[in-house]
C-alpha cells in the first residue's frame, strides 16, 4: 500500500470535526478509498503520534497484521499542526503541486514542513 496525503488529510480534517468527547470509530468512510486502505492510514497516523486512537491489530488468513477495528479519540498537537496548514484549500494545492513537481514521495514530517512554508508564503510572511 502506497502512503495517500489525500487520505490523510481528509482523516485529520474529519477527526478535527469531530466534537469534544466523542470519537471516530471504524468503519469511516471517504469517497473513494476502501475500509482496509482507509483502516492502514489511520494506523499510520496513530504510529506516527498525530492521532490518539486505540487501533486493535489481528492477523488475517495469511498470518499478516492488519487493522481489525480503530477508535479515533482526538487530535494530537502534529495532528493540529498538520490540520493548520493544510486545511486552507489553496495552501494545500501548492503543497500538493510542490511535491509533484520535485518528485512527490517524501516522509509526513517534510509533508507538514512544506504546508507550513506554503502558509507562511500565502500569508506574506516570508
Amino acid at each position: 500500500m502506497k502512503r495517500d496525503l489525500e487520505l490523510i488529510r481528509a482523516i485529520l480534517l474529519r477527526v478535527e470535526e469531530t466534537p469534544v468527547g466523542q470519537s471516530l470509530s471504524s468503519p469511516l468512510t471517504v469517497d473513494g478509498y476502501g475500509n482496509d486502505v482507509i483502516a492502514e492510514h489511520v494506523r499510520l497516523l496513530w504510529e506516527a503520534g498525530y492521532i490518539e486512537a486505540q487501533v486493535f491489530l489481528s492477523p488475517n488468513q495469511f498470518g499478516i497484521t492488519q487493522v481489525e477495528y480503530y477508535d479515533i479519540t482526538r487530535l494530537l498537537n502534529d495532528g493540529h499542526e498538520f490540520v493548520a496548514n493544510a486545511k486552507n484549500p489553496a495552501i494545500w494545492k501548492k503543497t500538493v503541486n510542490l511535491l509533484s513537481d520535485k518528485g512527490g514521495d517524501v516522509g509526513l514530517t517534510v509533508v507538514k514542513g512544506i504546508a507550513m512554508r506554503m502558509a507562511f508564503e500565502h500569508f506574506g510572511l516570508v
